[in-house]
């Protein structure tokens, strides 16, 4: 009889440490699989920012491939350039007195 209730006692410890054991790494991987959720959402947020900013930059590209005046509005713009009978008018604001 004595061994029995050794027995019951041994295997009730065994399940509740057993059980304890369980209860720690499932609230880990609960708290790991949010944190990662969470990653992944910013992620995804990214991408998806970035993907709209490559179709912006296509377009661009296509533009410069394509059309005459996009070009110019480029050169003009980056390196200056005029054309022979156009005026360049320089202004400057009160801020760039000080």
């Amino acid at each position: 009889m004595e061994n029995i209730f050794r027995l019951l006692l041994g295997f009730a410890f065994i399940t509740f440490v057993s059980y304890l054991v369980y209860a720690i790494f499932e609230q880990a991987s609960s708290d790991t699989y949010q944190r990662l959720t969470a990653s992944l959402a910013e992620v995804e947020a990214g991408n998806a920012e970035i993907a709209a900013k490559n179709t912006l930059l296509r377009i661009r590209i296509e533009a410069l491939r394509s059309e005459p005046r996009a070009i110019e509005r480029k050169v003009r713009d980056e390196l200056g350039l005029v054309r022979p009978d156009e005026i360049i008018l320089l202004l400057r604001s009160h801020e760039d007195d000080n």
